[in-house]
């Protein structure tokens, strides 16, 4: 496998994410849900014992080479007792590649497990790991250049916890992939609450395989009612752009809670 990375300076963007996972692990303030659907960075947080997360969302993604629409993404969460969550992500892809006709198929799923082994009540914090395994569904797909083919592992650790009026979260961790350069994968969430139930997020992403991509992305959580949940988010990569950059990122769609 190549090196994630090329540089010190991403070297150190991945210290800079390192540290702030383990501080957020230390601070001893009130764990508080930061990240999760809208956004790319995963949370804590389970849908407690019995009960259902499901969301129902269109994602689309716009780089220099090619653009992707996907929906529907269906992704279901159940809760496993109160500090594990069972997750399967499914979809449906279209796909344009600059210069070719548009094709669709189904899209690799994502299966994964969520464990939060420190928790909010007991400590002030939490911190939780989530392994997903990615698996090609469809063989078309991956002969049409829809998807990549082989598996992928995700092992990430995600911490959350509270400072005053904001919520904090933070995810780190290496996607091991099957035919392809290895990747580490992190990000951090700031929310606030902007209305009685609706709930402003800010997030910065990043990966690092071949080269570093650092994804910008401002999103909402609008709680319709006890049950229902609107989640939006748009952003971008920054700084130097590549043929894979984002030029647009946007999440649009509901969550269902039983």
């Amino acid at each position: 496998m190549k090196s994630a990375f090329s540089t010190a300076g991403l070297w150190l963007r991945v210290v800079m994410l390192v540290a702030l996972t383990t501080a957020l692990a230390i601070v001893p303030l009130q764990s508080a849900r930061a990240g999760g659907p809208p956004l790319v960075t995963d949370d804590t947080e389970t849908p407690g014992d019995g009960n259902w997360e499901i969301n129902f969302a269109t994602i689309t993604t716009h780089t220099t080479g090619r653009r992707e629409f996907t929906a529907p993404d269906l992704d279901i969460n159940y809760g496993w007792g109160e500090r594990v969550q069972l997750k399967a992500d499914i979809s449906w892809l279209v796909v344009r590649p600059s210069g070719e006709g548009t094709r669709s198929g189904l899209n690799s799923g994502n299966f994964g497990v969520k464990w939060r082994f420190v928790d909010q009540a007991n400590s002030g914090f939490s911190l939780s790991i989530y392994p997903q395994l990615e698996i090609n569904l469809s063989p078309s797909s991956a002969e049409r250049g829809l998807t990549e083919p082989g598996r992928e592992l995700f092992l990430p650790l995600e911490a959350a916890t509270k400072i005053g009026s904001f919520e904090l979260g933070a995810e780190i961790g290496r996607n091991l992939v099957e035919n392809g350069p290895d990747e580490w994968l992190g990000g951090i969430v700031i929310a606030h609450a902007c209305g009685p139930k609706l709930d402003c997020l800010a997030e910065v992403h990043g990966t690092a395989a071949e080269h570093f991509q650092t994804l910008v992305n401002f999103g909402v959580h609008w709680e319709l009612s006890d049950a229902l949940v609107l989640l939006a988010a748009a952003g971008r990569d920054i700084g130097p752009r590549s043929d894979d950059s984002q030029n647009l990122f946007c999440y649009f769609g509901l969550q269902v809670l039983r």
